[in-house]
């Protein structure tokens, strides 16, 4: 099953992690927006069929890709879609500085990551949703049998008014047959989820990076320049494999306080903890908090 996934990964040619620049200023505010952004992506990717798109999320200011494809393609696509995205705002976005940076992935171990890192990304700073369930993106389709009839049962034609009012242009009316659910073009029409399942064994695989394998997110993290935040149920996670690897004890409250500052520091620096999540995992006082952090 490795090897199939090996050789899925070497047949799929360049494949680079993806994401604008998480300070940049709020694209989407609205639900309406999201859903206009999701449309008008779907369109810019057909428009570019030499791009693969094999997961993504946008985010209210900055967007997450994971895609294949010659850099020049690649960055010409983005370049569309930005261009389309500001007519869709007309005065009211300036998104001169929505550029997208690219990071090769060589290896499939590294590509699972960005994968997994790309589909919990909303999750991470979105309380009322899983890794499974937040709307703007693909996660909600990998090895999601029942999503996936729902969209492709479900969805209807985008049809060409509809089409021109979103993109300002007659050059995508070929695309008027993309289906619509839930008021934008569905993800299935233009991310390869089935390809992107392919570099995972199984689905057991994928939902135990997704849900467990917490360092993997930090390192993604750092390779593309981005400050990763984790909920609280992930730092636990982290904490509790720290304590009981360094300090023999998986009981973080009763940890002596000399363990519990080293574990602050290294959940502050490794994992972006804030001073208030370390006090709700490990209880340290406020004031030495402060002092060493």
């Amino acid at each position: 099953m490795e090897d199939e996934c090996e050789l899925a990964f070497r047949n799929s040619g360049k494949i680079y992690n993806a994401n604008t620049p998480e300070n940049h200023t709020i694209v989407f505010s609205t639900v309406e927006d999201f859903k206009a952004g999701m449309s008008i992506l779907a369109v810019c990717a057909m428009m570019f069929p030499a791009v693969k798109i094999y997961a993504f999320q946008l985010m209210t200011n900055h967007i997450h890709l994971v895609i294949g494809g010659d850099e020049r393609r690649i960055m010409e696509f983005f370049e569309y879609y930005s261009e389309r995205l500001q007519k869709y705002f007309s005065s009211r976005r300036n998104l001169s500085a929505f550029k997208l940076s690219l990071f090769p992935i060589n290896d499939l171990s590294y590509l699972r990551n960005a994968i997994v890192y790309v589909n919990r990304n909303g999750f991470v700073v979105n309380n009322d949703v899983t890794p499974f369930s937040y709307p703007w993106g693909s996660s909600p389709y990998f090895f999601q049998s029942l999503a996936v009839r729902y969209h492709k049962e479900t969805g209807k034609p985008i049809g060409t008014v509809q089409l021109r009012a979103l993109i300002h242009s007659r050059a995508c009316d070929i695309f008027k047959n993309m289906k619509v659910v839930d008021g934008y073009i569905s993800p299935l029409e233009f991310c390869d989820v089935v390809t992107a399942e392919s570099f995972f064994r199984d689905a057991k695989q994928y939902f135990y990076l997704i849900s467990r394998k917490v360092e993997s997110y930090s390192e993604i993290a750092k390779s593309i320049g981005e400050a990763v935040y984790y909920n609280d149920n992930d730092l636990y996670t982290a904490a509790v494999k720290i304590a009981r690897d360094n300090f023999g004890s998986a009981n973080l409250r009763t940890l002596p306080s000399a363990a519990k500052l080293e574990l602050a520091k290294r959940l502050h620096y490794d994992y972006n903890a804030s001073a208030k999540q370390l006090q709700r995992l490990i209880s340290v006082d406020a004031d030495l908090l402060a002092a060493i952090l």
